[in-house]
């Protein structure tokens, strides 16, 4: 064998070595959620694994968080036209109002005036105020955009989650949830024209721009069948 052989086994032999000492397989663990200065921690040394989060805490914490603390769409809406803060403040629910805009739990209720469900992005538009304008945009998935769901729940805050990444995935699979176990169930043809109503969430949308609501349940009647 040549030098140069010898050389390149040699390291390879040494990387293996590195590699089995260095490195421990261990596979995904439940999730003990622990008390730190009153903050619930949603990791541990075993790793974290958000969809198991997720399923773990929406029975028993997110859907009636929605339940009794879903405002009435009209109400906030009028209150973010008259002072968009003092409407988070009374409302809404932000970590940071500096940094980050608030999201508002609400129930709607009105008439569906457009619909595409062809698109992964599937949504409706609906008014609620009978003026025969679209007044929200409603996600129906399994495309859905954004983090309202996760953004509106004070008992989910950035600061419990070991990085960024952990986070953006617990708002990922609060999403998916959602649209698996309510959503998906919804009977999406000839919805123009039917009654809707629903509980969810949207963040405050820029100045301009549509509320974009994300549901956690929807419920239909009456219109077009």
């Amino acid at each position: 064998m040549t030098m140069r052989l010898k050389t390149l086994a040699t390291l390879a032999m040494a990387g293996i070595v590195l590699g089995a000492s260095g490195c421990k397989i261990k596979k995904n663990e439940p999730q003990a959620a622990k008390t730190e200065n009153g903050v619930e921690i949603f990791f541990d040394n075993a790793g974290f694994n958000a969809d198991q989060f997720v399923a773990g805490i929406y029975q028993e914490k997110i859907a009636p968080h929605f339940r009794d603390n879903a405002h009435d769409f009209n109400e906030v809406r009028a209150a973010i036209a008259t002072d968009a803060q003092a409407a988070g403040r009374k409302y809404g629910h932000s970590e940071n109002p500096v940094q980050t805009p608030w999201s508002f739990p609400v129930r709607i209720e009105g008439t569906v005036i457009d619909a595409n469900t062809k698109s992964r992005a599937a949504f409706v538009t609906v008014d609620t105020d009978r003026d025969g304008k679209a007044d929200a945009k409603m996600q129906l998935g399994p495309v859905i955009k954004g983090t309202s769901l996760r953004d509106v729940l004070a008992f989910i805050p950035f600061s419990a989650f070991k990085n960024q990444i952990e986070y953006a995935n617990v708002g990922r699979s609060l999403n998916k949830y959602v649209y698996e176990n309510n959503l998906s169930k919804l009977a999406r043809d000839n919805l123009i024209g039917k009654h809707i109503s629903a509980s969810g969430a949207f963040t405050l949308p820029a100045k301009g721009q549509e509320i974009l609501l994300t549901p956690v349940e929807i419920t239909l009647s009456g219109g077009a069948q």
